[in-house]
């Protein structure tokens, strides 16, 4: 696991440094750090980490990201940058 936050603390760091080097050129950076989604895994893998999530289910490929991306994309969040958006049905709030 050191390996993935390591790699995920970086491209949130790497998120905020964008940020702030071109806000001052219009330019919003953003990042979206999305929880669990079922793809195939067994059974009792995605129960248990269902278990774990607020809303008690493993996020839905082409469908669960796509209000982020949208909402972050447009005029709705024009001020908006340097930030990571969680989009995992609650998991991290947790801790």
């Amino acid at each position: 696991m050191s390996d993935y936050s390591a790699a995920k603390a970086g491209i949130i760091g790497y998120t905020r440094d964008l940020a702030a080097e071109n806000g001052r050129h219009g330019i919003r950076v953003n990042a979206i750090s999305p929880g669990g989604f079922e793809r195939g895994q067994p059974e009792e893998f995605i129960r248990r980490y269902n278990s774990h999530v607020m809303l008690g289910r493993m996020g839905r490929d082409g469908v669960d990201l796509k209000g982020a991306v949208v909402f972050l994309a447009s005029d709705a969040a024009a001020y908006v940058t340097g930030q990571n958006l969680a989009v995992d049905g609650g998991f991290t709030a947790w801790s």
